[in-house]
């Protein structure tokens, strides 16, 4: 995951605030056109973007380095200082050492961007900590992973720099995506260096880029690209950065070597592969190509990323700027089934974010800088609790959902992870400079020293909640120079501008920039309003089945106090109380959505059919209630036509939510990882778009159940089996409860999916917590494919 946009866009910034600190510097082979104003040059001041970065502060504050290092230090036979957390950050088979390479480079990042010292002296001392770890390793190496078994996870990188490699998904050598977790640390290393300007840092990642090398740099390309399955983060992006701050080609070198043929060859070719991958495997490694683009000029690596990032927010998003379910992509345009469940991961909508900002720098389009304000607003801002800052996993999109809220001291997933960096840097590419030219990307309370001319700036303005901007000359000569303002494509009418009180006439098209050149002086101001209106947002493939928009605001609906998971159906952001239909005549949002008297940017629904009407609010503003973002939207008639389908399978649905204790989805690695999956010769497979494991020997999960309560197993299989005859036994805990026989499909018969239950007495469950639910082929046979997997209390079972 990238810490605050490729490094290079920066680095112009970094050598103007550490300029005797810099090594010598590879040249761009790749020109930017707009370069984001360095963090130091611009401070938030006021507004939920600066609420939200204040709470992160804090959280920072709060976190005691000891306990991130705990573990590094004990693989280096060090005594750790403090005990470590737990939770993502523990022992096992964990990513143990991620959340030290994240709060390197967050507390990096809120030094530059708030210049408060205390950041700085943590970043000094975190640095020299990791040094320590590194002799005391004596190879370079820094980490603290390890296997199922308790093996140090430097045996297992071992293992496989002599070409042992077992690699799939989340798994590589028995650890859980090291080269994700190494990736943090290095980029902490890297963001130190680039932020606090820490030599120390800069020499303790190249000796760490060099037992890298020791572990990948002689393995054979088929080699490489098997390890290569596994989840490994941007590699590719730390170790091409390294090459640019040192212009020693050993290390872009070392960054070919995590060059991903198998995703970024289709993608440079214009083909969306994305179904069935996982979202944020996939945006960080994009991210490299991006940066090993303006570093070598290879147009495969630039147009995989450029198509990559187009596709993913035009034809894969959420209207937050979230992607995915279940942290997977699904078909382009095909949304209708994705929005309910959990989705939109914020380590996803945090990475395009940074994508989205790389690609305004060597492209200064308006729409990259409506995709970053867009997900800021709504996926990011929405995904954090403004009263105490904790944050997010998912955050879900769906018909009647909630926050999958982290606890801050003991989770530590990538997700709180990733969220430490990026509210430390929401301020960073909101004004971005090509030689006398200003960029105003985004409208935000803040200060501005454009120091390459001298200028220096305030924005004040009452937006997102609010409809106008003022941006002021506070200081400086008289000059002449550019600005040019961004013309969002929600404005409705009434938009305009004005220098000094004079109207400006020619104020371009929507999704544009105004560019206003002229000389100025200190004390001059450019007004801009901006006229926020209600609109829909469908989904591509069913008009019926909306968002709806304020502006660039997301408003969701209100269901009520939010539900704790152990009564949400074991199904985490999902809640059980789905939104219900809205039914009205009227074409315009306006016409059905009004604004509630004496509550800025609420709005109530009126004449839709409901018993009781529901109220609308910016989903930042929503914190610890159920919601629902996606409504379904009829007319009269439509109604009268689909209601009685519409409510049965909403009912349906509704039972078997809250009849659920647990559900796997075999073939999604979050998900296996989640109830640990264990199998021998098995492996994921894909049908008409559902994922599935398939395995000639045994593969198991171990799934929730009530110790109380008699359950059911509910299994979903497929009547596609393929190569042998499918022949196979269930078992719960050793006991079998069941047995399948699948003859192959015939060619004129579709493919289709059943399911089938097996009851579990009260006896198999009684006193447990969980049971492990075991696939066993019989002797000669196979299991073709396993497509769901759910425990469901009896009576939700029919």
């Amino acid at each position: 995951m990238r810490k605050f946009a490729t490094p290079i866009f920066f680095l112009c910034s970094f050598l103007q605030a550490f300029p005797l600190a810099h090594a010598a510097a590879a040249p761009q082979k790749v020109q930017l056109k707009a370069v984001p104003l360095p963090f130091s040059s611009v401070r938030l001041t006021g507004g939920p973007l600066k609420r939200a970065q204040d709470l992160d502060a804090q959280y920072l504050l709060d976190l005691q380095p000891e306990r991130m290092l705990a573990r590094l230090r004990q693989r280096a036979n060090l005594a750790p200082k403090a005990e470590g957390y737990g939770g993502w950050d523990g022992d096992g088979r964990q990513l143990t050492g991620h959340i030290a390479g994240h709060y390197l480079s967050a507390i990096s990042m809120m030094y530059a961007t708030t210049g408060d010292v205390r950041f700085k002296n943590r970043a000094d001392d975190f640095v020299t900590e990791l040094q320590n770890i590194q002799n005391a390793q004596g190879d370079g190496y820094i980490g603290a992973l390890l296997d199922a078994k308790g093996v140090d996870g430097k045996v297992r990188f071992q293992d496989l720099s002599k070409g042992e490699i077992h690699s799939g998904g989340f798994d590589l050598n028995g650890l859980w995506s090291p080269w994700y977790v190494e990736h943090k640390l290095f980029a902490g290393l890297r963001d130190a260096y680039h932020l606090t300007g820490n030599r120390k840092a800069l020499d303790v990642e190249i000796k760490f880029a060099g037992w890298a090398e020791t572990i990948v740099g002689h393995l054979s390309d088929e080699q490489l690209q098997r390890m290569l399955a596994t989840e490994f983060g941007g590699m590719n992006e730390v170790l091409a950065d390294l090459y640019a701050d040192t212009n020693d080609p050993r290390w872009l070198k070392l960054s070919d070597k995590f060059e991903h043929h198998a995703i970024v060859d289709p993608l440079s070719r214009g083909q969306d592969i994305l179904a069935g991958k996982h979202a944020n495997t996939q945006i960080p490694k994009m991210i490299g190509e991006l940066a090993r683009y303006v570093y070598t000029g290879d147009e495969t690596d630039g147009k995989a990323a450029m198509f990559f990032f187009d596709e993913v927010s035009e034809h894969h998003s959420f209207a937050t700027g979230g992607d995915g379910k279940n942290e997977y992509f699904g078909q382009p345009d095909k949304m209708n089934d994705m929005i309910d469940g959990r989705t939109a991961e914020s380590c996803a909508a945090y990475n395009m974010i940074k994508m989205a900002r790389d690609l305004f720098s060597l492209d200064p389009q308006a729409r990259y800088a409506d995709f970053i304000e867009r997900a800021d607003l709504n996926a990011i801002l929405g995904g954090q609790d403004p009263e105490d800052g904790r944050v997010s996993y998912m955050v879900p999109v769906g018909r009647g959902v909630q926050h999958e809220y982290q606890d801050k001291f003991e989770s530590f997933t990538c997700c709180v992870g990733s969220q430490m960096e990026t509210h430390a840097f929401h301020a960073y590419g909101i004004y971005s400079e090509s030689g006398n030219k200003l960029w105003v990307s985004q409208y935000d309370p803040t200060t501005v020293d454009w120091a390459s001319q001298g200028m220096k700036l305030e924005m004040v303005t009452n937006l997102p909640m609010g409809d106008s901007a003022a941006l002021k000359i506070t200081s400086g000569k008289t000059k002449v120079f550019t600005i040019a303002l961004r013309r969002p494509y929600w404005v409705g009418a009434g938009f305009s501008v004005k220098v000094n009180g004079e109207t400006l006439q020619n104020t371009s098209t929507p999704d544009t920039y105004i560019e206003i050149n002229r000389k100025w002086k200190v004390g001059d101001t450019v007004e801009i309003v901006l006229p926020k209106t209600l609109r829909k947002e469908a989904l591509p493939d069913n008009p019926n089945r909306m968002a709806i928009m304020w502006g660039p605001l997301v408003l969701a609906g209100d269901l009520g106090p939010e539900v704790s998971r152990r009564h949400s159906g074991g199904q985490g952001g999902v809640a059980p109380e789905p939104a219900p239909a809205l039914i009205t005549a009227e074409q315009n949002v306006d016409g059905w959505l009004k604004p509630v008297a004496g509550k800025d940017g609420v709005f109530r629904t009126a004449n839709v059919g409901l018993k009781q009407n529901i109220e609308f609010a910016p989903f930042y503003e929503m914190p610890r209630r159920r919601y629902a973002i996606y409504w379904d939207v009829f007319t009269p008639t439509d109604w009268a036509n689909k209601s009685a389908a519409y409510q049965a399978e909403e009912a349906s649905e509704k039972k078997l939510t809250a009849a659920t204790i647990g559900f796997a989805q075999p073939g999604q690695m979050q998900s296996e990882r989640d109830f640990a999956e264990k199998d021998e010769e098995s492996s994921p497979v894909q049908l008409q778009g559902r994922y599935g494991r398939q395995g000639n020997n045994w593969f198991s999960y171990d799934l929730p159940v009530d110790p109380a309560s008699p359950a059911t197993l509910v299994v979903t299989y497929s009547n596609d089996a393929r190569g042998r005859k499918g022949g196979f036994d269930v078992l719960v805990d050793g006991t079998k409860v069941g047995e399948q026989s699948m003859e192959r499909r015939t060619p004129e018969q579709d493919i289709r999916f059943f399911d089938v239950k097996y009851p579990l007495p009260l006896n198999i469950v009684k006193g447990k917590q969980k049971i492990t639910v075991r696939f066993q082929a019989k002797e000669g046979e196979a299991i073709p494919g396993v497509f769901g997997i759910r425990t469901v209390r009896v009576e939700g079972a029919q």
